[in-house]
């Protein structure tokens, strides 16, 4: 409406009024189309005028009636001054609550009537000005992307105490590889589900993940290889740890644990985890074909627009050789602590190394050449013990991939 149209409703209002005094303000909204807090604005003006005339019926100007107080260089350059001799009274940088302190108590600047700012924040904004204050740049630095299906990243999700879900994410193209879903996942069924993945989907070169027991053991093992690393090696596949503490190393995975909550399994709750596994499914398929991704890889584009041509990856092998992961933890140490009953405990065996070694520590170091662990105390190899688990020859992947499971199964007693 225009201004004059204004001024025209406000006539009707003061009409309206002085021809029915016993009308409600909603009453007087409700007769003009006009919000209740319009009418309350303007019954109010009218009041306050002391005689009626046209002057009330027009917009008052929203420009401020008074113009801010500025501060002029004198007193800037004594704000800065402040800055710089104070620290030697305080023995450190002040802020500015002791600057305003001082500025307010300066005489010379009292003398010449100068406006002296009384809020810390114009004294922050004149340090910045002035340089005291370091303006922080912020650059951000975008994720090198790997080629396509090289690099996954895999992590769990969990819905309250139904049943948790395992997610599988491409870092080069931010394809949702897999999803799945179980009651409650142990390091047996992780493997198992890792096992299904590769099997489905073929073999990336690395997969990070990060220092969950189910995935590396206990954290007792000092980093002795459990049952799903060896796997990996034993696949050719490299386990990518995440540093501990450290989710934002994987931020693809945890990202799409947020979105599989978000945009599918808190809509609607499935029922359980077999009704969760189809939902799920269901989503990966839209995620990947029509759901646009504003990663940078895709260009606000579905993943498989984005990608049109994959890679074909490596199959999962016929025969697997179960002692391949040995020379990635050539001369690796490990450190443990001899019980009271003078042993040691090595994956899931225990070897004695004697009683009077009981509670100092002893360094491990595993010979990949010799297939043997080498028992070191204060630099002195003690004891040469055999490396568990060993096999010595090629296994069909089925029947390597159940010793696996069985050896993971332990770990979930742990």
């Amino acid at each position: 409406m225009m201004e004059s149209e204004w001024e025209l409703e406000r006539v009707r209002l003061y009409q309206l009024r002085r021809a029915h005094p016993d009308w409600s303000q909603p009453r007087l909204a409700q007769a003009l189309q006009h919000s209740l807090s319009w009418v309350k604005r303007w019954l109010k003006r009218f009041k306050e005028a002391e005689h009626p005339s046209l002057a009330m019926f027009k917009s008052r100007s929203r420009a401020p009636h008074h113009r801010p107080h500025q501060v002029v260089n004198e007193v800037r350059d004594a704000i800065l001054a402040l800055r710089d001799t104070l620290k030697a009274t305080y023995g450190r940088v002040v802020g500015a609550k002791p600057i305003l302190y001082h500025l307010q108590r300066d005489p010379v600047l009292q003398a010449k009537g100068f406006y002296l700012p009384r809020s810390t924040r114009t004294l922050w904004q004149v340090l910045k000005e002035g340089g005291r204050i370091p303006t922080r740049v912020y650059e951000g630095h975008p994720l090198e992307r790997p080629a396509p299906m090289q690099h996954w990243e895999l992590d769990f999700g969990q819905l309250g105490a139904t049943f948790e879900f395992l997610t599988v994410v491409d870092r080069g193209t931010s394809i949702l590889v897999e999803t799945q879903t179980q009651p409650h996942y142990s390091a047996e069924t992780a493997l198992l589900a890792v096992a299904q993945l590769f099997i489905a989907a073929g073999l990336p070169h690395k997969l990070r993940f990060d220092n969950d027991t189910r995935f590396v053991g206990n954290w007792l093992s000092d980093g002795y290889p459990s049952p799903l690393m060896r796997f990996l090696w034993c696949l050719g596949v490299e386990p990518d740890l995440v540093e501990p503490g450290k989710p934002y190393h994987k931020p693809f995975a945890e990202r799409s644990v947020r979105t599989l909550k978000y945009e599918c399994l808190w809509l609607d709750p499935p029922a359980d985890w077999r009704d969760a596994a189809e939902r799920l499914q269901r989503y990966r398929q839209f995620y990947n074909q029509d759901r646009a991704n504003q990663s940078l890889a895709c260009g606000n584009r579905p993943p498989y627009e984005a990608f049109p041509t994959l890679p074909s990856l490596t199959p999962v092998p016929q025969v697997v050789d179960p002692d391949a992961w040995l020379p990635h933890y050539h001369r690796r140490i490990f450190r443990r602590r001899v019980e009271r009953s003078g042993v040691i405990a090595l994956g899931k065996q225990d070897y004695y190394v004697g009683y009077r070694y009981a509670g100092e520590r002893m360094a491990v170091l595993l010979d990949a050449q010799q297939r043997v662990f080498q028992v070191l105390h204060r630099g002195e190899v003690i004891r040469t013990l055999e490396i568990p688990g060993l096999v010595g020859h090629v296994l069909p992947f089925g029947e390597y991939l159940k010793r696996m499971m069985q050896e993971a199964h332990t770990l979930n007693r742990v």
